[in-house]
């Protein structure tokens, strides 16, 4: 058995997300498909904190549109991580005693991080979703579309109005990540 079927059944047994999605802006989206890694802090966003990292989610909400763009990358999880082993978990370093603190986190933003860069494969993206609005049409992503089908990866339209709205910050989901990576970290140190 190869390293990478040994950590995707370590990864599966840890209930940890099949995807991670990276949201940005569509100006962005060209940069990142041809050079085939995304920098941390680099490109339009309307977060201008230069907090080093690449952010990642397991689940796409309107409040991650709204902040971070309108075009989704959704990458094979484990494949990613392969490439890029510093990913993990955003750790706000909380315990389920912290109750007072649970508003002031913005948990959708970084479930995930990777610092400083994210490297991968064109084959690691599964598809890319392009979020329409009432503000934002089909014809905004012309450019994106074009490279997209240039390389063969698939891509969907989708309405701003169909996805979930993100109004409370889902803590249970936080610390079943936090748990389950801790558990995962310590079976794959023996792959």
């Amino acid at each position: 058995m190869d390293n990478l079927t040994l950590l995707n059944t370590k990864w599966g047994k840890s209930n940890l997300p099949v995807v991670f999605y990276h949201t940005t802006f569509v100006e962005n989206a060209p940069s990142i498909l041809t050079k085939q890694k995304i920098i941390a802090n680099k490109g339009q966003s309307i977060c201008k904190e230069n907090n080093r990292v690449v952010s990642l989610s397991d689940r796409v909400t309107k409040g991650i549109i709204e902040f971070f763009g309108s075009v989704i990358l959704e990458f094979d999880a484990v494949s990613l991580y392969s490439k890029n082993k510093l990913i993990a978990p955003r750790d706000y370093g909380i315990s389920e005693d912290d109750i007072d603190k649970y508003d002031e986190l913005p948990f959708f933003e970084n479930e995930w991080v990777a610092l400083e860069e994210l490297k991968f494969d064109l084959e690691d993206i599964r598809k890319v979703l392009l979020i329409t609005s009432r503000d934002f049409k089909e014809s905004a992503f012309e450019d994106v579309a074009k490279i997209l089908k240039s390389k063969d990866i698939e891509y969907y339209f989708l309405s701003e109005k169909w996805l979930p709205d993100n109004i409370t910050p889902d803590i249970t989901r936080y610390f079943f990540r936090i748990e389950n990576w801790n558990e995962f970290k310590e079976v794959a140190k023996r792959v």
